[in-house]
Parts: C-alpha cells; structure tokens; sequence
C-alpha cells in the first residue's frame, strides 16, 4: 500500500479540526457560502488548495482564499482581513470543500 510521508490539507481540515480552527457562528456562515455554491476552486493539490469565495447571499463580496501545509500545520489566508490568525469564513467554506472533494484515502 501507499503510505504519505506529508499531512496534506484535507488531513489538516476533517470536520473535528474545522471546529477548534474557527468559531460556531463561522464555521456556520462557511456551511452558507458553500450550499450556495459560492466556492470556485482554482487550485487543488495535496499542500496548497486555492480559490475565489463568496459572491453569493451570505458573501456578496469575492474573496481570494487558500489553504497551505506549513511543514505539519496548516496555514491559510484571505483577502477579507489582514489579521493572519483569523479563520474566516471563506476559510471554513474552502475546507468544507476541500474536505469534501479530497480522496478517501487520508494520513492519520
């Protein structure tokens, strides 16, 4: 069998961890934006999973977003806010995808 020698992103955003990276009430509107189909994915690999968020009725506004492995952590950014540690909710909408989308298969 396979083994990964790296955490990718989907292994770094599970539905467990999604919850201790953000609070309820974004990791809700996150869930928002993605039902309404606001997540336009344009890069999606193993260490880095990029795309534009938002443009629907819980995010009017189209925002940049990605997601990275930092060594064994995640890291992330947006375009909605400066502050690196804020895990916004176009943050939480691009894991719910990239969780979603991700192959079965994932490191422990």
């Amino acid at each position: 069998p396979y083994t990964t020698l790296f955490r990718s992103v989907a292994d770094l955003v599970d539905p467990a961890a999604l919850e201790t990276l953000t609070t309820p009430a974004t990791l809700r509107l996150g869930r928002e934006i993605v039902e309404q189909g606001g997540v336009d994915v344009i890069a999606f690999g193993p260490l880095k999973v990029r795309a534009h968020v938002g443009k629907v009725p819980s995010s009017e506004t189209r925002r940049t977003t990605e997601l990275r492995v930092d060594g064994k952590t995640l890291d992330w950014s947006c375009t909605c806010t400066s502050k690196p540690d804020n895990f916004c909710k176009h943050c939480a909408a691009l894991a719910i995808v990239t969780w979603r989308n991700a192959p079965a298969q994932r490191s422990s």
